[in-house]
């Protein structure tokens, strides 16, 4: 009886390491689907998109009338000789993009894509990305929690949850999650 009992409690040891072992992969894996959602956040913009950006900065900067010189329009210019070195000291200071625009924007954007990474994505590739891994969170959270339900079916007692487990999934009913009912 004793030789029964012990290779009994034998194998409810290894299949209660194993469900642990499952859980963790399955941990491990949500954290690293975590980490790569992060990364293609991160990722900068490809080219094509930060050179629309860039245009339609230029553009909006045009539009706010940067180079105005008071000082040429006035009837006493010559007068005040100082005063058109003021305004531009002042649309300077005030917008100067919007100054560096006007005077030479290809050569501003050209200056500004020249610090830029090259490595970038496209918004169309990032969403897509972002959309799949998010599918996969998903799937591996309800896999984690059917294991987690599963064993504690079967101890009987209580399996933690990651502290930024999901809500959702940690409410739904079994029938949802596809887990099945325990034996009565």
């Amino acid at each position: 009886m004793k030789g029964i009992l012990k290779r009994a409690m034998s194998t409810l040891d290894r299949t209660v390491r194993t469900a642990r072992s499952d859980i963790d992969t399955l941990r491990n894996r949500i954290v690293d689907l975590q980490s790569e959602r992060h990364s293609v956040e991160m990722k900068p913009n490809d080219r094509a998109t930060m050179e629309r950006e860039i245009d339609k900065e230029i553009a909006a900067s045009l539009d706010r009338n940067p180079l105005h010189f008071p000082a040429l329009v006035r009837s006493e210019f010559f007068l005040y000789r100082g005063n058109l070195g003021a305004d531009l000291q002042h649309a300077l200071v005030a917008d100067p993009f919007a100054v560096f625009a006007a005077f030479d924007g290809p050569r501003l954007k050209a200056a500004i894509l020249a610090t830029m990474p090259s490595d970038g994505i496209s918004p169309e590739t990032r969403s897509a990305r972002l959309a799949k891994i998010d599918a996969d969170i998903l799937s591996a959270e309800i896999a984690e929690e059917v294991a987690c339900r599963e064993l504690e079916q079967a101890l009987g007692a209580d399996v933690s949850r990651r502290e930024d487990a999901n809500a959702a999934i940690l409410l739904a009913p079994d029938q949802e999650l596809g887990v099945e009912p325990a034996e009565a």
